[in-house]
Order: structure tokens, then sequence, then C-alpha cells
């Protein structure tokens, strides 16, 4: 296994990172996926999985958390084939299409981004009960890679801002 941490008040062993790295690069090689889809589909956040799959500061990630593994070996060839043909109630990608609106996002460049049609995501945003599952999945990677811009780059702004006020 790996080294004992402490983490609250219990004792978590570490994972090896490389088979799991493997999974997700195998799984976005053979669904044509972007690491933020597998991130949300495996309910992981997409830096982590971004980290576990290029490393950090050029460094590969050597260890993960058993409850990250657990999330990650739930996420099958099988579940993320089938992510395209499961329907599920079209409100959680209803939700995530008009946070990307409201974040400037164009029908167009939504489409594009999630592989779908424009007017595809009229319907999802109008009139459909359901859509896929996979929909359900890239819409929430691409309004959590958004989400992430965004901070990103309110932070720089108030750093720019600091670093102008102690000139």
């Amino acid at each position: 296994m790996g080294r004992l941490a402490i983490h609250g008040d219990s004792r978590v062993d570490w994972v090896d990172a490389a088979p799991f790295r493997a999974q997700i690069r195998h799984l976005m090689a053979a669904f044509s996926l972007h690491t933020e889809d597998v991130a949300a589909a495996a309910g992981i956040s997409a830096r982590l999985a971004e980290h576990l799959v290029h490393g950090r500061n050029g460094r590969l990630t050597r260890r993960i958390s058993p409850d990250i593994a657990r999330r990650l070996l739930r996420l099958s060839d099988d579940q993320v084939r089938f992510l395209g043909r499961l329907r599920v109630p079209s409100g959680p990608a209803r939700l995530r299409l008009e946070q990307l609106r409201r974040a400037g996002w164009d029908d167009l460049s939504i489409a594009v981004r999630v592989g779908v049609s424009a007017p595809d995501l009229e319907r999802l945003a109008t009139t459909a009960t359901t859509c896929s599952q996979l929909l359900t999945v890239r819409l929430t990677a691409a309004a959590r890679a958004n989400e992430q811009a965004s901070w990103a780059e309110r932070s720089d702004r108030r750093a720019d801002h600091w670093a102008a006020v102690a000139a």
C-alpha cells in the first residue's frame, strides 16, 4: 500500500496512483472523453484528475486516497459506454447549461464543447424531460471547468490589484 497518513481522526492507507492514471488515460482514449469528463463521471475534482494524469510541477502524482481510488474503480468501460444510452432526468443538465449561458457561453460554443448540436441544447433548455447521462456529465465538466477558470481569473485580478497597491 503506502504510508499511513492522519486524516481527521482516522488513519488512511494511500494507494498507488499509477493504475488509476492508466485507467483515466484509457477511458479518455477509448471514449473520446476529456479529463474533466472522466472526473465528473467518477465524482472527483477535475483538478485532481488533471494532476493524476499530467502531474503537477513536472512530477506525477504517486499516491491517491482510498476514497478517490474507489470512485475511479467504480467507473468501468461498460459504465462509460452506457453513459450515452442511459436516460436521466434533464434537470441537472439544464442547470449546468444555464450556468454556462449565464457565464457568457453561446449555444454553439457549448454544443461544440459537449459534442451535441445547438438544437439539441435548445430542446434540453425548453422541452426535454430526459437526456443522456453522458450529456449531463459533459455539461457538468464544462461548467466546473468554467468555474475554475473564473476563479483563477478573479484570483489573478486580486493579485494584480494588491501588487499595484503595494507599489
